[in-house]
């Protein structure tokens, strides 16, 4: 059930200029594509798509729609691109800056705002930023593109252009693959993934630049890495064998590392390489000899549990085998005969964590009786706790003062309220922590309004942490997110309503912004919670109705439970 990616090769409004009038004018945005592999510096076997050069006599409009629409091609530097501009302009220009993305199923329009100058309307729909950073909008958003033009020996050039380039959705699919560069939890244990878009022409050297200059802001300080800065580290040839695989020869700022960080920044490499679509066989090679990480000895990516439990009629239950006739094992022994509910269990099955039916208490206990059960906090409203790696239990009241609670399954000495000033005032309505240990979804209401965003947790090398960094915005694009949870290491399932009618929809959302609905939840749904190594997704209503999927519609069982989730 892992969204698929969407391979998209079609129109890319690289076409043939139109005659276009002195006042407003529509340009086309659909034409055929025309692609062979590129050569020199660029990745083997990526994509390329011819860009048109400025006609001899052509109108300024025609001039700044050219422009436009040469932003599919990168060759030398966006030689052909820069051929639309004045000498000036061409050396201010910085095509690397950002890309705007917009809708290719609306036309793009030139208008002539004053004597020497256009203006050039679009709809957009996302925003990448230098490092490959992509930021969804709400919806097609209007944009105006204001550039200047003037007469070079009797052609029209743009002799004022803003930074960066403009693609259509097809466009950017086709040129540009989403990647995950790899990063350090604090305790060097896992691989935390930090979603790009990386242009496929420049393949392996494009990946080694993103990990040599760090992490997205949001991960800052709650991530490490054992890549070398410094110009050397992008000096990486890529080769393509007889077998398809890609042959990568690692740089020497790595292979002279010591034993452990060369280990450790190899594992970054290899994961990263392997998340872009063009390199996803790869080998690392030295002086042409295999780098073989062995499998113990390799850092690995973060993978959610498998393993289905439920608050039963009382205590901790398994999911495990729920048409079985016998009833469903209890799998925390300290909570057997309480009713409770949002149990959680840590991935290594020992520590473990629940609330009280009223939300008024968190417990903590343990499934083999190592971690005495406690009443670690008393309150008003407590949102579901939810277990990392590291031993801690994560939860709020609803009203955040700016802070999360970290209690600790080593005894209530070591509990902490762990800093995010960016929660002051708002209504926390759940939380997730990724298997990663690091980064965190973080469901909150804001003047009426539901905001999901991401965050990272900053720790110490022992993994005790101390505060929450400043998130990003996750667009789920409904209008009420009601739930959300973990998936893979990239991905969540979303419970949410349709913007449109109002009624409850449920998604599969990739952070690289793809979407994959899944069967509308049945009604009274209060809790999704999914596997991708289970392949398989549970619902549970208020009444203890529990269902799930594997994608095509949704099966009853027989064991009563609530709050569904995996360990």
């Amino acid at each position: 059930m892992r969204p698929d990616r969407r391979t998209v090769l079609h129109a890319l409004g690289a076409a043939a200029l139109l005659g276009l009038g002195a006042g407003c004018a529509r340009i086309p945005v659909d034409s055929g594509i025309d692609s062979r592999t590129l050569t020199g510096s660029s990745h083997p076997g990526a994509p390329y798509v011819r860009a048109l050069p400025p006609a001899d006599g052509a109108t300024a409009q025609e001039v700044l729609a050219g422009f436009v629409q040469a932003g599919v091609g990168s060759e030398d530097d966006f030689a052909v691109a820069r051929a639309y501009l004045t000498e000036e302009a061409s050396a201010g220009w910085d095509p690397e800056a950002r890309i705007t993305i917009y809708s290719g199923s609306q036309e793009l329009r030139v208008r002539e705002e004053s004597e020497g100058r256009l203006v050039l309307g679009l709809q957009a729909v996302a925003v990448v930023d230098a490092r490959g950073e992509r930021s969804a909008l709400a919806g097609p958003t209007p944009q105006e593109l204001a550039v200047a033009v003037e007469e070079v020996e009797d052609q029209w050039r743009l002799s004022e252009v803003p930074d960066g380039i403009f693609l259509s959705e097809a466009a950017f699919e086709t040129l540009y693959s989403p990647a995950r560069l790899y990063f350090l939890d604090a305790r060097e244990r896992h691989l935390v993934p930090d979603h790009r878009w990386l242009p496929l022409r420049r393949g392996a050297t494009a990946v080694l630049e993103g990990l040599a200059a760090g992490p997205a802001s949001f991960l800052e300080g709650a991530v490490g890495s054992q890549i070398p800065r410094g110009s050397g580290i992008t000096d990486a040839e890529v080769e393509s064998g007889a077998d398809g695989t890609a042959q990568v020869e690692v740089p020497g700022m790595i292979t002279g590392l010591a034993a452990e960080p060369r280990r450790l920044a190899l594992s970054q490499l290899e994961s990263s390489l392997r998340s872009l679509r063009s390199l996803s066989v790869v080998r690392l090679v030295q002086d042409g000899r295999e780098l073989s990480l062995e499998e113990d000895g390799r850092v690995e990516r973060a993978l959610p549990g498998h393993r289905p439990i439920a608050a039963g009629p009382t205590g901790v239950i398994s999911l495990a085998d729920p048409g079985s006739a016998d009833p469903p094992p209890q799998l925390v022994p300290d909570l057997a005969g309480q009713e409770i509910a949002s149990p959680a269990i840590a991935s290594d099955g020992g520590l473990a964590a629940a609330r009280s039916l009223d939300g008024a208490q968190v417990l903590i206990a343990s499934t083999d009786g190592s971690v005495p059960l406690r009443e670690a906090a008393t309150g008003t409203g407590f949102v579901p706790p939810r277990l990392d790696g590291a031993g801690w239990v994560w939860t709020s009241v609803g009203s955040s003062a700016g802070a999360l609670l970290a209690l600790s399954g080593k005894g209530a000495e070591h509990d902490a309220k762990v800093d995010a000033p960016w929660l002051a005032g708002r209504e926390v309505r759940s939380l997730d922590i990724a298997a990663d240990d690091t980064r965190m979804l973080v469901l909150s209401d804001e003047a009426g309004e539901g905001r999901l965003e991401l965050c990272a947790v900053v720790r110490d090398a022992e993994g005790v942490p101390s505060a929450l960094t400043e998130p990003i915005l996750v667009r789920t694009f409904f209008a009420d997110v009601r739930q959300v949870s973990w998936y893979d290491e990239g991905t969540v399932v979303v419970l949410g309503t349709d913007p449109g009618t109002g009624e409850l929809r449920a998604q599969l959302q990739d952070l690289s912004g793809t979407i994959e609905p899944l069967p509308t939840p049945p009604p009274g749904t209060v809790r999704l919670t999914g596997s991708v190594v289970a392949e398989t997704v549970w619902a549970a209503d208020a009444e203890g109705n529990l269902r799930r999927t594997d994608g095509e519609g949704w099966r009853g069982v027989e064991v009563t439970g609530r709050d569904p989730g995996f360990y």
